[in-house]
């Protein structure tokens, strides 16, 4: 092995299969039939399984025929049927074959049908046609995996169309750079079914790419997965958006997130975008670009903490976007960003003369009524305040008293005197002592980067125009200057609130925010101004130290990207750490957990211990454990599908085998044998009664969907939103480029298991918002994994935390009380927080 690269490899691969798979393949083809195709074994091999003599296949029985037609072997044949399928077409059928494997049953039954499964290979070979599907280190075609977890069907069995299908037509004729992908979606002029669109988005999904149209098609669908019947994306607005997707769509996020925002919602936004970038002046446009994405960031976080009420989503959308829709001067900016706060905080509940203390108040969170609920917010607002003061922002209360005073000055009124120690807190801020000269910077530092931005607010001096009893024009000049710093606040207020646990550079580095590159000034590329930020300048001091390049998307996995490095692992770090820290990070700080009830937290517990409870049934009930196993295989790989089925067997491998269960696996256990076998009350033990007591007595607050939503996570590779559920998905094998954050979005189990530790312990929900950040900081330092694949490795990290807060090693939360809420209280009360 040592000297074989291909032995090893294929040594490698056949550790990932199953045993019951693995014996079968030794025995027929082989290892030395299987030693050309060591490679693809490798990348496309572990979901293959063979039961009794037979392959499974995706589709199940009705799917063999169709496999035996394409693979040119029986499944009732598994060596000939592994051989052939790992050998044929450049290992692209066995990508087709894995990624078919890793779906769920329901997703194959559509997508296996006949003559489905042959014509959606057919025309993924073609396309793919030439090109090798083991080159390169990471398995390819992550769209197909995407596609085939997510497309979506209508009642009479036909893929979802976003639009129609003439306006898809016109996206693909005029979307595709490549000749050979235009050679094929030529004949997209003859479609006259559904069907015909689904064939070509598989098509293109060989072939890598983070904008092309298997992209626009896989977010079109998901803004269209939340719409009500009447409220579906128009023609008009998909092809809209289609023409804009290379610069927007990773804005589009919050499109999905929120489906109340309608066509002209949506066309504003777009318009506004439009007008940002038309403006000539650059440093006009920089504060523009800014000011108009963090304050729809503003807007989003308070939507997101149902702040905003539903109903008026959308009224409010459009109030605090149409004062954008005209930029001409940087005192007009400042005049109009102010107007859109202003309707935020009223969409809000705040009052039309606001402060900067009552928005940080907003920010935090809801109103609370229990002390516990106060404790906590207290200490989010703190939290939020301190990066504010560490970064040296300018308090929006100075600002808009600043601009007020300079209007009346303008108009004969008011107190200059006043004004002045105002404007003397602008200087507070001062760029630090430079370390080098300026032909040393030039040599060393970035080539594009500019402090620009920042030496311009040094060099911001109103006290000289108070002073000096300047004219009108020249006051209104000066309200013009206060708009970067109007700008940096606001950037900040989303900075602070996103800011992840154990975070460094927000409060070492208090350039961070100011440094911020809307224009994309350091890398020319004026493609990313709109896209989800990037970290440069790591390692550069003469640039002037790390900054994000970009806007203000996504920015929670941005600020996490930044800070993770700053965790100090306890042990030698795994392969898994760069990039699963990120989605940990933001799965831990995105959600708030304001509005959870102790209803809602206890059955978080009662659903894992309910599936627990079905497993350890199962080792003697064998009818049980066959109910059990088929839900499981919607959620566990082979192998570990094959050693749980194992460990069903007696009692005493049960009890050994529960602690290697994620929470996400249990909970869904339990979710889907309800739905499924609603009628039976025998299999269920003491939690599952319990269980099944809420939601007959809660139905609103036990039901899966609302647990989903308060326990999720967010998934915007995946599902093109960072609103927060739970998926339900197997593991995602590691993907390179941007398809990397796949494979940590399919990790669900953190937050559920927080919620059950808080509950088992007596804490308060509210208590959630200090706890999950804390011991998921503490839980990432302890991940030890000795491969990509070792998810085990994630688990034994957060129990090894849970278990130190148990035993009182650690504290997780910051002056909050322990309330019980063990005895789930009766009637109305149960709402209570």
């Amino acid at each position: 092995m040592l000297g074989d690269p291909s032995v090893a490899r294929l040594y490698w691969a056949l550790s990932k299969t199953d045993d019951e798979t693995s014996i079968a393949l030794r025995n027929s083809p082989g290892l030395r039939k299987l030693l050309p195709s060591a490679s693809v074994l490798d990348f496309y091999g572990s979901q293959i399984s063979i039961r009794s003599g037979q392959v499974r296949v995706p589709g199940g029985a009705t799917a063999q025929a169709g496999w035996k037609e394409l693979v040119g072997a029986s499944p009732e044949s598994p060596g000939d049927f592994v051989t052939n399928l790992l050998a044929k077409d450049n290992g692209w059928l066995a990508a087709y074959f894995d990624a078919l494997s890793r779906v769920s049953q329901t997703q194959q039954m559509h997508l296996t049908e006949s003559p489905r499964l042959k014509e959606l290979y057919n025309v993924f070979w073609k396309a793919a046609s030439g090109t090798n599907a083991v080159k390169g280190v990471f398995p390819r075609a992550p769209g197909l995996l995407v596609l085939f977890n997510r497309v979506q069907w209508e009642s009479n069995g036909e893929p979802h169309v976003p639009g129609n299908l003439e306006v898809w037509k016109e996206i693909l004729l005029e979307k595709t750079d490549s000749k050979i992908v235009r050679n094929w979606v030529k004949r997209a002029r003859s479609w006259d079914r559904p069907e015909q669109l689904l064939e070509t988005m598989t098509a293109l999904s060989s072939m890598d790419s983070d904008s092309g149209p298997l992209q626009i098609y896989l977010t079109m669908s998901e803004l269209d997965r939340g719409r009500r019947p009447g409220n579906l994306l128009s023609p008009e607005t998909v092809r809209q958006l289609a023409d804009r997707f290379s610069k927007l769509n990773s804005w589009y996020l919050v499109f999905a997130e929120f489906p109340a925002l309608n066509d002209a919602g949506i066309a504003l936004f777009v318009n506004a975008a439009d007008v940002i970038d038309k403006i000539s002046n650059q440093t006009l446009r920089g504060n523009a670009l800014g000011a108009f994405q963090a304050n729809v960031g503003l807007w989003q976080i308070f939507a997101r903490q149902g702040q905003i009420p539903e109903s008026e989503l959308n009224t409010s959308w459009q109030k605090v976007l149409e004062p954008f829709a005209t930029i001409s001067s940087s005192t007009q900016l400042f005049d109009d960003t102010r107007k859109s706060l202003q309707e935020i905080l009223q969409a809000a509940g705040a009052k039309a003369d606001f402060s900067q203390e009552q928005l940080v108040e907003l920010l935090a969170g809801p109103h609370q009524a229990t002390a516990d609920g106060q404790r906590e917010h207290v200490a989010l607002a703190a939290r939020i305040n301190s990066v504010l003061e560490d970064q040296r922002l300018v308090s929006l209360d100075t600002l808009f008293s600043l601009s007020d005073g300079l209007k009346e000055i303008a108009s004969g009124k008011g107190n200059s005197d006043a004004l002045l120690p105002l404007a003397a807190e602008l200087h507070e801020f001062d760029l630090p002592r430079p370390i080098f000269t300026n032909s040393e910077k030039i040599s060393w530092a970035p080539p594009n980067y500019t402090a620009h931005h920042a030496e311009l607010q040094v060099r911001t001096d109103l006290t000289k125009v108070i002073k000096e009893h300047a004219s009108p024009a020249q006051l209104e000049t000066a309200r013009g200057q206060l708009t970067p710093f109007l700008r940096d606040t606001l950037v900040g207020l989303n900075y602070a609130y996103y800011e992840p646990p154990g975070a460094q550079m927000l409060h070492h580095n208090p350039l961070f925010v100011r440094s911020h590159d809307f224009l994309g000034l350091s890398i020319q590329s004026p493609d990313r101004l709109w896209s989800a930020p990037m970290l440069l300048g790591i390692g550069a001091p003469a640039g002037g130290g790390a900054y994000l390049v970009g806007s203000l998307v996504d920015l929670s996995y941005a600020l996490a990207t930044t800070e993770q490095d700053f965790l100090a692992p306890e042990n030698v770090q795994a392969l898994i750490w760069k990039d699963l820290v990120p989605e940990l990070l933001v799965g831990a700080t995105l959600p708030r957990w304001w509005t959870i009830t102790p209803v809602e937290l206890h059955a978080v517990t009662l659903y894992q211990k309910s599936g627990e409870e079905l497993l350890t049934a199962s080792a003697g009930n064998p009818q049980l454990r066959e109910k059990v196993t088929a839900i499981l295989s919607d959620r566990l790989t082979s192998q570990r599908l094959e050693r749980v089925q194992q460990s069903l067997l007696r009692p005493e491998d049960v009890a050994a085998m529960l602690p290697r269960m994620t929470p996400s696996e249990t909970s869904y256990l339990a979710a889907e044998y309800g739905n499924r076998f609603p009628d039976d009350n025998v299999s269920w033990g003491p939690a599952g009664q319990q269980l099944q007591d809420l939601q007959r007595r809660y139905p609103a607050e036990v039901n899966w969907e609302r647990l989903s939503k308060d326990f999720g996570v967010p998934h915007p590779t995946l599902a093109r939103t960072n609103a927060c559920q739970l998926l339900n998905v197997k593991p995602f094998p590691f993907f390179g480029s941007y398809s990397s954050r796949l494979f940590g979005e399919s990790w669900e189990s953190s937050n559920l298991y927080w919620a059950r530790l808080a509950d088992e312990m007596g804490y308060s929900p509210v208590a959630l918002n200090s706890l999950v950040p804390e011991l998921s900081r503490r839980a990432i330092t302890k991940i030890f994994a000795t491969e990509p694949d070792d998810w085990p490795a994630i688990l034994r990290a957060i129990q090894e935390t849970g278990e130190e807060f148990r035993q009182g090693k650690t504290t997780g939360s910051s002056g909050v009380n322990v309330t019980s809420t063990r005895s789930v209280p009766s009637g109305n009360d149960a709402n209570t927080r």
